[in-house]
């Protein structure tokens, strides 16, 4: 049986972990509110969004856009995005293996990948496994300011209507609700693709509840969608950065209260062996005072 100094300074490491793991939540938590607040404003955005390049793309006259039209490129863009800190549940784990998932696919299929990608945690990894990243994103912390999301996003679709790249694809958590976080993967370009999804978690339109025929609009729609296009697509590409940070700090969360609950559990029954090896201690000395009185 360990000593009472023993099972003393096993009770105060725990205690100081549970210290840490305890601000650690109290941080993400902040963290977490002030990003949430963003993706529910965001939200009606987004929405708008989707509904105005539903509308356009349904017209009668199809729309002929650079980002829209498949190209013949064999080479597929993927943004990763994960995190620069651990202690966030399996956040970077589950990013990490849907990236294994399309470089493995890109190697059966014959295709070339160009990856690009947000958080040491992921970097390392996939340094580690010797696969050459064409860039980093180390300017910024977690969000992007817009002017930096226009770049990345701008440098992205040159590359597309260039030919370069024939997709884009983003790797990430996305943040469905407080209670749903998933690593998925986002076609961004073409942009055809990027509609579908932001339609298909948006509002619901009905097909018979408006048409396109019932604007008029001005300039006409295919100088409206070239603007709408670019802005989809930097808008999208900072809601995943935003979703990516918002679910981080999420699971942080939870991982680290799990971690200060075990603590303090941990505390209590290093307490409760501590007061019984105290016990003990007082019983063999009395027995110990006991037996010298008798003899």
């Amino acid at each position: 049986m360990a000593s009472t100094r023993q099972i003393l300074d096993r009770r105060r490491a725990v205690r100081d972990i549970g210290k840490v793991t305890h601000t650690m939540e109290t941080v993400s938590a902040v963290r977490y509110q002030q990003y949430y607040k963003k993706w529910t404003g965001g939200e009606q955005f987004y929405d708008t969004l989707a509904q105005l390049a539903y509308l356009i793309v349904t017209a009668e006259k199809t729309i002929e856009h650079p980002l829209m039209l498949d190209n013949k490129s064999d080479c597929n863009a993927i943004l990763a995005i994960g995190s620069d800190r651990g202690l966030c549940g399996a956040h970077n784990a589950n990013i990490c293996r849907l990236i294994d998932v399309h470089v493995d696919m890109a190697r059966r299929f014959g295709k070339k990948v160009k990856i690009y990608a947000k958080g040491a945690k992921v970097i390392g990894y996939l340094k580690n496994r010797g696969i050459r990243l064409r860039e980093t994103y180390e300017d910024f912390d977690e969000v992007p300011s817009p002017r930096q999301v226009q770049v990345i996003a701008d440098d992205f679709m040159a590359q597309y209507a260039a030919g370069r790249i024939g997709r884009l694809a983003v790797v990430y958590t996305r943040f469905f609700s407080p209670a749903s976080q998933r690593a998925q993967t986002l076609m961004v370009l073409p942009v055809a693709e990027l509609i579908d999804d932001l339609t298909t978690r948006a509002t619901v339109i009905w097909p018979w509840e408006l048409a396109f025929e019932d604007f008029l609009l001005s300039p006409s729609a295919e100088k409206i969608f070239d603007s709408l296009a670019k802005m989809m697509v930097r808008a999208s590409l900072s809601a995943c950065f935003l979703e990516a940070a918002l679910s981080e700090h999420l699971e942080r969360v939870v991982a680290m209260r799990n971690a200060t609950d075990n603590a303090d559990e941990m505390a209590g029954e290093l307490t409760r062996q501590y007061n019984r090896a105290r016990q003990a201690n007082i019983t063999e000395e009395l027995l110990e005072i006991v037996s010298g009185t008798i003899t």
